[in-house]
């Protein structure tokens, strides 16, 4: 009995040895759907990096959603100190809530801040899904102390409450254009998401201000967020950030700044 449970713990650990030395693709790759996204996918991939003139195999990738234009941006660049290109932009296929940040549990709203994929998913209810890692620690200060949301993703199935929902065919390229990312990176890399409630140009400003301007505080969330808007619209390099006691985003280079931060 004992030399079987010694035989038993040594293959456990043996497996689990044997999955650490496997690289991020290759986990993933343990998992049918995601063989049929690279199959479906890969070649296309491969092209459209090939044609914005970066390496055929993504490297350092940005994505930056907008809820008002129901849109989801990938940029790209091969050193993450370089300029990043647009690479293509997605339409996130359902909607729900109104503009502004995401602040409880149940509350309908897609979150609204500066974010990393946390966790992949392989055997989603809606195909494949992303996790985004919300809440962050500007949400933390703001939202809901008890119950302030969470399981939010970028995934299949264009259903959703909260999340930012794709068609099953685009799930799968957007899911191994990121895998491939991190991939490249390390599984300990952070790969962001920025979500905006559109883009900050001065017709949406408009907008925003005549429809909001009796909720000063959605206001002054926004003017932060749009600080990060800036950093890239003017730098064309992924923001880094570190979030003070009042909620408040601070504006830093470079984008993994903040990857030892033990908040993350």
């Amino acid at each position: 009995m004992r030399k079987s449970i010694f035989v038993t713990g040594l293959m456990v650990i043996l497996a689990a040895a044997s999955l650490q030395a496997q690289s991020v693709a290759e986990q993933q790759l343990n998992f049918e759907r995601v063989r049929v996204a690279k199959a479906r996918t890969e070649a296309r991939i491969r092209k459209m990096f090939r044609d914005s003139g970066l390496s055929e195999i993504p490297k350092y990738i940005y994505w930056r959603a907008f809820k008002m234009e129901d849109q989801l941006e990938l940029w790209a660049t091969d050193s993450s100190s370089k300029n990043y290109k647009k690479i293509k932009t997605y339409s996130i296929c359902q909607s729900s809530g109104d503009l502004g940040p995401k602040r409880r549990f149940g509350d309908l709203q897609v979150p609204e801040g500066l974010y990393y994929i946390e966790k992949f998913n392989p055997h989603s209810n809606y195909r494949l899904s992303m996790k985004v890692a919300y809440p962050n620690e500007s949400d933390l200060v703001f939202a809901d102390k008890n119950n302030p949301g969470n399981e939010i993703y970028i995934h299949g199935g264009c259903a959703s409450v909260g999340c930012l929902p794709m068609t099953d065919s685009l799930i799968d390229e957007i899911y191994w254009v990121t895998i491939l990312s991190q991939n490249y990176q390390g599984s300990k890399a952070k790969i962001p998401i920025d979500i905006f409630p559109c883009n900050f140009n001065n017709k949406n400003w408009a907008h925003l201000k005549t429809t909001y301007g009796h909720k000063p505080q959605l206001i002054k969330f926004w003017e932060n967020l749009e600080e990060a808007y800036a950093f890239f619209r003017d730098r064309k390099i992924a923001p880094g950030y570190w979030v003070d006691q009042q909620g408040k985003y601070n504006i830093v280079f470079p984008q993994n700044y903040h990857i030892n931060d033990p908040n993350h």
